[in-house]
């Protein structure tokens, strides 16, 4: 089987969930025996392919494109939204341009969800707001992200060889204001636990702004391998992801099997995705992030999170899923 997977074309250089996705997806449906090309251009010959699996319906043009382009040779179509209504968020974060662009390219992504063969979300929040915004009749089947294995491999004591930090609070994510890192920092700025900040920093401004609050013991590291997450991981007593949106964060994936407690935002499909296995806080309130991470911070690790992540959340399990709704669409 030859599937051709079409995504953004900055997906590796500007590396995010979608990014993770894919490549995680590919690898393992790769190690299922199925071809898997990924390309992002929208005129490429798709002669050669039984389908098309576009991915992210957020930064929609781009995939408006490849959908064109497909349904003009007549190829089976799969989607991967990726999706939430982020017009709440944008208008909260007073980034009103934004909500102006997404209302624009509403047309877009009804394009995308009326003419695929099959769209996949993560989980039954996402189809029920698909399906409220876009009056979609459209075929879905629910597959989950997933995590990677590797993440049960980490080595103890990495960054206190490498740095000194030893017993530390962990938050893995682009430095933005979407991951809000202030609100953290913010709510941790009397503690002298160390607070880690894993993750590219997408905002200068923003970034500015966290490092103004003056938390002692804040640590930002920005060009850390994947490889080393692993063991970054292993040795956080806990993790914190206080977005103002999350769905559902794929760090508090790897966190949750690299055997951290995890805290991240209430809003989101995160309640949906984790269930009683983790903490929640309001990312609009700081004594809230303060309330859930300190008493992450204080309660024994165990392997609740990791074993039911392990049962439902792996690649290779998702990729058997939709190894089977790529067999099942081209006999259709």
């Amino acid at each position: 089987m030859n599937v051709l997977f079409q995504i953004r074309k900055d997906y590796l250089s500007n590396v995010a969930g979608d990014s993770i996705i894919v490549q995680n997806l590919r690898k393992n449906l790769t190690n299922l025996g199925v071809k898997v090309d990924v390309y992002h251009d929208d005129r490429i010959n798709l002669s050669k392919y039984d389908l098309v699996h576009i991915f992210n319906t957020i930064r929609v043009q781009e995939s408006y494109q490849f959908m064109k382009h497909a349904k003009k040779h007549h190829k089976k179509i799969a989607l991967t939204p990726i999706y939430w209504d982020l017009r709440k968020y944008f208008k909260d974060a007073l980034q009103l341009e934004k909500i102006i662009s997404w209302n624009r390219n509403e047309k877009k992504r009804k394009f995308l969800f009326d003419h695929c063969d099959v769209y996949l979300p993560h989980c039954m929040g996402e189809a029920e707001l698909i399906i409220k915004n876009y009056n979609t009749s459209s075929k879905y089947e629910i597959v989950s992200y997933g995590v990677d294995e590797s993440f049960l491999m980490g080595t103890k004591d990495f960054l206190k060889k490498k740095y000194g930090i030893d017993e530390y609070i962990l938050c893995v994510g682009r430095i933005n204001y979407q991951k809000n890192q202030w609100g953290l920092i913010k709510a941790l700025s009397k503690e002298k636990i160390p607070l880690v900040l894993v993750g590219t920093v997408n905002d200068k401004t923003y970034l500015k702004e966290c490092l103004k609050v003056g938390k002692e013991k804040l640590f930002l590291l920005e060009n850390i391998k994947r490889s080393e997450l692993n063991s970054i991981y292993k040795d956080a007593k806990v993790h914190v992801l206080p977005s103002w949106i999350e769905y559902p964060g794929i760090a508090n994936l790897e966190a949750g099997i690299g055997g951290c407690n995890v805290v991240t935002t209430e809003i989101g499909s995160t309640k949906e995705v984790f269930g009683d296995y983790i903490r929640y806080c309001n990312p609009y309130n700081t004594e809230s992030i303060y309330k859930e991470t300190i008493e992450a911070f204080e309660t024994d690790k165990n392997n609740l999170f990791r074993d039911f992540i392990m049962k439902n959340y792996t690649w290779m399990k998702i990729a058997k899923q939709v190894k089977k709704i790529y067999f099942s669409m081209i006999k259709q």
